[in-house]
């Protein structure tokens, strides 16, 4: 579990999160979250996730030192006032350099409790693409920057345009399902990684922005 810290203060602990690795417990996981390796590391302190990122996803994950960071921070997710950035590594080749994806996500959980799109009575979800490059395997590199938060949002609106991401298990091709939702140790690695994000400081009230370094996917393209 390589866990890197890429920053900490009074009031934060940013971390580049490794995969598979659930930021909390639940289901079957419940020591192995990246949540209790911090509560051994911080003892007696309790760190708080600002947010979530899948257990399947690599990159930038705020933790908080106290309950009063955490709502000052958590307030800015729900206002939709946090900028992030995310590298995909997408099968397939966009045709268009920079597109979007506004298809509503279903708010009931499905099959191993994945969304999907639900054109009728899902919630508003917004995601900006960008290609960085079209690779010769018939890869692409995109930039994505989610205007919304809902659950599992980059992958489902990939899947959704034709463009499944590389190495997901769940989100696949036509809109199809897959048997599974976190990655063995071992499997392929989910091609998604949050890059960057920029939130106001819940002490100096600034903007900040923390970045953690590309995988060896995104590097390699």
């Amino acid at each position: 579990m390589d866990v890197r810290i890429l920053y900490e203060d009074e009031a934060l602990v940013v971390v580049n999160k490794p995969a598979p690795l659930p930021i909390h417990s639940g289901g079957r996981f419940y020591r192995n979250t990246l949540q209790w390796l911090l509560y051994d590391v911080y003892s007696p302190q309790k760190l708080r996730p600002a947010h979530r990122l899948d257990a399947n996803t690599t990159g930038v994950q705020v933790f908080t030192r106290t309950g009063h960071f955490a709502a000052r921070v958590q307030d800015q997710f729900a206002q939709l006032q946090v900028e992030k950035v995310y590298l995909v590594r997408v099968n397939g080749h966009p045709g268009a350099d920079e597109f979007a994806c506004k298809a509503p996500i279903s708010n009931e959980p499905g099959k191993l409790g994945s969304r999907s799109v639900d054109l009728e009575a899902g919630l508003p979800a917004h995601t900006d693409f960008r290609v960085l490059r079209r690779l010769s395997d018939g890869t692409a590199l995109l930039e994505a920057r989610p205007r919304t938060g809902r659950t599992n949002q980059i992958r489902i609106h990939a899947a959704y345009l034709g463009w499944p991401v590389c190495g997901d298990p769940a989100y696949l091709a036509g809109s199809e399902l897959g048997d599974v939702q976190t990655l063995s140790v071992d499997a392929p690695p989910l091609c998604l990684h949050a890059s960057e994000i920029t939130f106001k400081h819940p002490v100096s009230r600034q903007p900040v922005t923390f970045r953690a370094p590309p995988p060896a996917w995104a590097a390699a393209a």
